[in-house]
């Protein structure tokens, strides 16, 4: 049995329930929904603003290196009513309300950027100054009554990137550079346990594909750096479940199997740093917000929120130039 949503841009495979199909349709939307409506703001927090805090321009020439370590939180909205799995026979699944509870979701990780080419010398600054990029990030475990976010194997997942620099930073000049950066969440699983059924969303893996314009000023101990950018945030999974319903007096335990569902979105981003502190170690604060993607159209409803909105995130981290 497939499901699909009319203009969603999440797809799932086959759905499956063997043993019985009664309440195949509905515990397949949803997972499908559910699915829809977490991974754009887990990928909000992975994506985050500005690849470096605090910075605008790049490194300077080879060698030359800033780690930002940050921890970003994205204000998002878990689901948090428990909701029966029904059966469903020939006929569509039936519209349920998970709600919504305001629940930030944050995301550690350590960046890093290393210089490997100072570009050409221009009047006061360079031009076309180059790069490497370098990421870690750390996924902790996140619950809302019966939901629950927690990685299926490693904690941590490595990205990568690029920075190329318009403007290096001088006394007089901003810094601006131009950077892409491919981000990656640690797989992870999500639980649903309404009552005495179970839903999972296996093995989850989220990746977003960010790009980025910053320009960024320090004068003394304080700088500012302001950006936009572009993300494109992809997620798969398989889900499986256990269904338990009974057909007059016959108790009835059933596996529910839904092999592949993707989803993909593209949002906008803009940005602000403020730091403060000396040229070598600063602490950044950033406030960003994230615009709403394509919306899904879900079966299931989420208080009044609809997937794939727009969210604010902000950060706060320590960068250190060596």
């Amino acid at each position: 049995m497939g499901v699909t949503t009319a203009q969603a841009q999440t797809t799932v495979g086959r759905c499956e329930m063997p043993t019985f199909g009664g309440s195949a349709a509905d515990a397949c939307q949803k997972g499908r929904d559910l699915f829809a409506y977490v991974v754009p703001q887990v990928g909000v927090a992975l994506s985050g603003g500005n690849p470096i805090l605090g910075e605008g321009g790049t490194m300077g020439g080879w060698g030359k290196r800033a780690i930002s370590a940050r921890l970003t939180a994205v204000e998002g909205y878990l689901p948090r009513n428990s909701v029966p799995i029904t059966a469903v026979v020939g006929g569509t699944p039936p519209s349920s309300d998970f709600g919504a509870k305001r629940t930030y979701v944050p995301i550690p990780s350590v960046d890093a950027a290393v210089g490997l080419f100072s570009g050409v010398p221009a009047g006061l600054t360079n031009v076309g100054g180059v790069d490497a990029l370098l990421g870690v990030t750390y996924l902790p475990q996140a619950s809302e009554g019966s939901f629950r976010l927690k990685p299926s194997g490693s904690s941590f997942a490595f990205s990568y990137g690029v920075r190329v620099g318009a403007l290096q930073e001088s006394s007089v000049v901003p810094g601006v550079s131009i950077s892409y950066m491919r981000r990656k969440l640690p797989t992870e699983n999500l639980s649903y346990t309404p009552g005495n059924d179970t839903l999972n969303v296996n093995n989850m893996a989220v990746t977003s594909n960010t790009w980025r314009l910053v320009a960024s000023k320090r004068v003394a101990v304080v700088g500012l750096a302001a950006g936009i950018g572009r993300d494109e945030i992809e997620g798969s999974s398989g889900m499986s479940g256990v269904v338990n319903e009974s057909v007059g007096a016959i108790p009835l335990r059933s596996a529910v199997t839904l092999s592949d569902v993707r989803t993909k979105a593209k949002r906008n981003t803009a940005f602000l740093n403020a730091s403060f502190g000396i040229s070598l170690v600063r602490v950044v604060g950033e406030y960003g917000w994230s615009s709403a993607g394509t919306i899904e159209n879900t079966v299931n409803q989420f208080g009044g929120r609809r997937a794939n909105e727009a969210y604010r995130y902000a950060s706060l981290g320590l960068t250190v130039r060596f």
